[in-house]
């Protein structure tokens, strides 16, 4: 298995993304942060606890936190320090396979509590709310959607998806479009 190239913009991003999965900002991320963070996407888009789009997304996001600490928990502690996450990220986005294998279940699950009224579809409105829950603002909500939305039609696929978590996790170009996964644009400096 290869490593992703280091780059001081992989690193601020895979950071970023830390950040967003210590949910206690305690400094570690653990299986309760995982959860919690399933949970925030879930209210997000005001879905109901019980419905099966939300037991889907925390099934998945317990998987997630499975194969995480199998990959990133070096010291097998049930905790991911930032140092774990950076290096067991450059490994894990190293291979295209296994990165799929681990974040595909993950834009599916997002991508079907998004499409609020099962039509397939998730348009800019209905993304919007999960940008927003990770402070986004509505204009770079906006803006993220467009360039996330690689084929022009007004709606995001779950290829489109994955292609922005992919572009975003292993992208060293400050200008790809998966950059804008979360709503913002990522600078290195």
């Amino acid at each position: 298995m290869t490593l992703a190239p280091q780059s001081e913009l992989l690193d601020h991003k895979f950071d970023m993304c830390f950040g967003h999965a210590d949910q206690n900002k305690d400094g570690v991320v653990d299986a309760a942060d995982i959860l919690t963070f399933a949970a925030r996407v879930i209210a997000a888009v005001n879905e109901p606890f019980d419905s099966p789009k939300a037991t889907e997304m925390l099934r998945v996001c317990q998987n997630w936190w499975e194969g995480m600490a199998s990959e990133l928990d070096t010291d097998k502690d049930g905790k991911i320090d930032p140092l774990e996450y950076r290096v067991g990220m450059r490994r894990l986005v190293g291979s295209k396979s296994s990165f799929d294998a681990a974040s595909r279940p993950v834009a599916t699950a997002i991508w079907k509590l998004c499409d609020r009224d099962d039509d397939g579809e998730v348009s800019a409105r209905e993304f919007s709310a999960v940008q927003l829950a990770f402070g986004t603002t509505p204009e770079n909500a906006r803006i993220g959607f467009e360039k996330l939305d690689l084929d022009g039609d007004g709606s995001l696929s779950v290829d489109e998806l994955t292609a922005a978590f992919h572009d975003f996790y292993t992208s060293t170009d400050a200008d790809t479009n998966g950059n804008w996964l979360f709503g913002a644009e990522f600078q290195t400096a």
